[in-house]
């Protein structure tokens, strides 16, 4: 086999083949081509048969690029090789020997769907639904999983868990109904093979004595489960070959162990390590700048990228002032270099998390420039946000029924598809709306007593809302929504972490609306909506090859682009604030590693020093990240749209601010107001609400129809009330 279009470290991995070897492969460095070249090295070679040798990877995009690649080198049909992804191994394995363990052969294997139907319908049987939901308890579950835990293990060691009694009855009946049904979940496939190997040492022996040569891709992925696996597999011939990377770990969330990487020669005696440092990827400057930024981090196998592309320039940063000018930054960058002759599919916009998605799809849309979200929904397009809109659409146009369906039951009210089927067809058959039918007395006489209980459960809370619309400013309409639905309170609720995820969406669709707002004073929630709408038409994405890419950082991961931008670097952004609190930086660092490495030609960085949070203003300082890579990059010049420098921008917001903190002290003077109860309200007063519990207030507004009081409550945040009709009392 002709091996001269590889470097001397690539030549000297695929020339191993006997013992244990960990490929310390850096971005770019071509380990999917040393992995292939090993294979066929050995079946062509040393004539290895190809049955005995097992390749694993994370995708099945990976796990079809190695056999294609393989393919050709051959000239030969791989499809029988033992080459795919854990699960397809694992199933692969237990499709032969399930028997053993106690399953028929022809069990399924539950996609999420099925996984989430079976734990409901655990859930209440068991007479949990008001303590948990099915997300939670298959999170918890999956977590338990990924460590090799039975329900018993579980209980012992997660103790720490609020409701581990509640999990744990859950788990067990779980793991119960799977056997009854003759089903396994994604988690099992690994599991089993485990189990089936601990329970039967023939078979054990078996796969070991067959698989002579073990490959493993993207070790620094691999879970506790994965990890014994790999040494089950290799446990006879001690030939195993695993290839990462411990600066590009950044999957601990999903159970990913850095620890499995970092410890292989102690794991496997007398293990060989080769470095493949030479980047086929990125110019010098990118590289350098990864350089420096990684070597901060003490948790790694120390290298040094370099390539011999010299011909890159300086990644760039630039400071914004707001979100929108940073999008602004981006976006005529991008132009620009469309007309240097560079095409949308170019491009990538990388972020920390997936709500920060939106300023960019915005702008992408305004200038008709296609793209697509890689790894996840269109920011309108998600759920939660959906969700909201269409709570805000049933407000302004009660006739819109598919809205109504959608959230009538969004959290969930006890509505099911029977009860709305029942108001679809009475609305239907006298020619009325379904919310005429629910809010009207003249209609509601239509439907009985179950059905008008029902629905009351969704109209009542926001019966206030409906009545008095007009008199509602779009982000404080937004809020009450949030808040009455109780759609709010069920995300604030749960253990999910996509429910976390949820709330950084809405909590960004807010600031849309608070930016909107106050560049549209006079607008109201229909206008708003109406904008929405016509925002939607402009995306016109149907040419998905030739589209700007916006994706996470995590959803970057093994791709590459010309021209990359990272944004949002900001300190408590990214690096975040759980990982700062949590002491995960090392982490961070290591993702926005990745991030850097994706780019090959140009990179563009950037941060901004206000964001709206909720709403509100939100000030930043650049990620501790910038400060480490000062030396590697360009540092923009800022120039606002004042046309200040950036002290002199920062200035005039300071003077800005106490001038107006002055003049409210003053206003707030002059202003001694009576409530109804004949109480007197001044700023620093302390409130109790009926609801909302004790508060303080920071602001008055003078209003003709009651003024209007800004307060500071300990657990519900900043409100506004009209001082005349709100339920409060002094303190």
């Amino acid at each position: 086999m002709n091996l001269d279009g590889l470097n001397n470290m690539q030549k000297k991995a695929v020339l191993h083949d006997k013992g244990p070897l960990l490929v310390l492969a850096g971005a770019g460095s071509g380990k999917t081509r040393v992995l292939t070249t090993s294979i066929a090295y050995l079946i062509e070679e040393k004539n290895i048969d190809p049955r005995n040798i097992i390749a694993i990877t994370f995708t099945n995009k990976a796990a079809n690029e190695m056999k294609e690649r393989i393919a050709n080198l051959l000239h030969m049909d791989v499809s029988h090789l033992w080459i795919g992804t854990f699960h397809s191994i694992c199933a692969r394995i237990l499709r032969m020997n399930i028997d053993k363990i106690g399953y028929d052969r022809n069990f399924t294997i539950y996609d999420t769907s099925d996984q989430k139907t079976l734990v409901k319908e655990i859930i209440n049987d068991l007479g949990y639904k008001d303590d948990v939901t099915p997300r939670e308890a298959l999170n918890v579950i999956s977590q338990a999983k990924n460590k090799s835990m039975d329900p018993e293990e579980f209980l012992q060691i997660n103790t720490y868990y609020t409701k581990s009694d509640i999990f744990y009855e859950i788990f067990k009946k779980y793991e119960e109904k799977k056997f009854y049904y003759n089903a396994l979940d994604f988690d099992d496939l690994i599991d089993k093979v485990l189990y089936l190997f601990v329970r039967n040492k023939e078979t054990l022996k078996y796969y070991q004595q067959k698989f002579e040569y073990v490959f493993v891709d993207e070790y620094q992925d691999t879970n506790n489960s994965q990890y014994e696996l790999i040494k089950y597999f290799s446990g006879f011939y001690n030939n195993v070959t695993v290839v990462g990377d411990a600066d590009q770990s950044i999957y601990s969330f999903r159970g990913a162990d850095i620890s499995n990487i970092l410890n292989f020669e102690k794991d496997f005696a007398d293990a060989d390590v080769i470095k493949l440092e030479q980047n086929y990827r990125s110019t010098d400057k990118i590289l350098d700048t990864a350089n420096v930024l990684i070597e901060n981090n003490s948790e790694r196998k120390d290298k040094n990228l370099w390539t011999e592309n010299k011909d890159g320039s300086l990644p760039v940063y630039k400071s914004t002032n707001t979100e929108s000018e940073e999008a602004k930054f981006v976006m005529d960058n991008i132009k620009n270099l469309i007309v240097d002759g560079y095409e949308p599919r170019d491009f990538a916009i990388l972020y920390r998390t997936n709500a920060q998605s939106r300023p960019f799809e915005e702008i992408l849309m305004k200038n008709l420039v296609n793209y697509k979200v890689i790894g996840g929904l269109k920011f309108y397009d998600r759920k939660e946000i959906k969700d909201l809109v269409s709570y805000l659409k049933i407000l302004v146009n009660n006739k819109d029924d598919l809205a109504l369906k959608r959230i009538i039951n969004e959290p969930k009210r006890g509505i099911g598809n029977k009860t709305i089927d029942d108001l679809e067809y009475i609305a239907s058959k006298h020619n009325i709306s379904m919310l005429d039918l629910i809010r009207e007395d003249e209609f509601n006489i239509f439907i009985n007593e179950r059905l008008r209980k029902s629905t009351n459960k969704f109209y009542q809370p926001l019966k206030d809302i409906f009545d008095n619309l007009s008199n509602y400013k779009i982000v404080d309409l937004i809020n009450d929504v949030l808040d009455k639905s109780g759609y709010m309170k069920m995300l604030d609720s749960s253990f999910s972490v996509e429910d976390r995820a949820r709330i950084d969406n809405i909590n960004e669709f807010i600031s849309s609306a608070a930016e909107y707002e106050e560049n549209n004073p006079e607008d109201s929630i229909y206008d708003y909506l109406e904008n929405l709408s016509l925002l939607s038409d402009l995306d016109k994405t149907e040419d998905k090859e030739n589209s700007v890419s916006i994706m996470t950082m995590h959803s970057a991961k093994g791709l590459e682009f010309p021209i990359v931008f990272v944004v949002g670097l900001d300190e408590g952004l990214f690096p975040g604030k759980r990982s700062i609190d949590e002491g995960n930086i090392e982490e961070e660092r290591r993702l926005f590693y990745v991030g850097i490495t994706r780019a090959k030609e140009k990179l563009f960085l950037t941060s901004s020093k206000s964001r709206r949070s909720y709403g509100k203003p939100v000030f930043y300082k650049p990620s501790r990240f910038i400060d480490e890579i000062i030396g590697k990059i360009k540092v923009e010049e800022e120039a606002t749209s004042y046309g200040y420098t950036s002290r002199e921008y920062e200035k005039a917001m300071a003077e800005d601010y106490m001038r107006e903190k002055t003049r409210q002290s003053v206003l707030n003077k002059k202003l001694i107001k009576t409530d109804a109860s004949g109480g007197d309200f001044q700023v620093g007063d302390k409130i109790r609400h009926s609801k909302w519990g004790d508060g303080m207030v920071v602001q008055i507004k003078i209003q003709d129809k009651g003024n209007e009081l800004v307060v500071a409550f300990d657990k519900k945040g900043l409100k506004k009330l009209n001082q005349n009709y709100a339920p409060i009392e002094k303190i």
